[in-house]
């Protein structure tokens, strides 16, 4: 168990990382990445035993699919 939290916790850390990395790029859809970084947070709960194994990923992914659409839309529109 503790693998999967260090992997989703190193998870974490690249979404914020990314976040970072394309808002002082100016990037449009940088903070879609805030949604990957609430899914492995949601995720985390799951070790915690606050959520089922089954809701949490379905709750990681609907934010993750949240999350491509923002960026699709957002880069349409920025090539627009």
């Amino acid at each position: 168990m503790a693998v999967f939290v260090a992997v989703h916790i190193a998870e974490l850390g690249i979404g914020l990382w990314a976040i970072r990395t394309l808002t002082n790029g100016r990037a449009p859809y940088a903070y879609a990445f805030a949604l990957y970084a609430i899914s492995q947070i949601g995720f985390l709960t799951v070790f915690g035993g606050a959520i089922t194994l089954k809701f949490g990923v379905l709750v990681e992914q609907m934010l993750v699919l949240a999350m491509v659409l923002w960026i699709a839309v957002r880069s349409q529109r920025a090539t627009a």
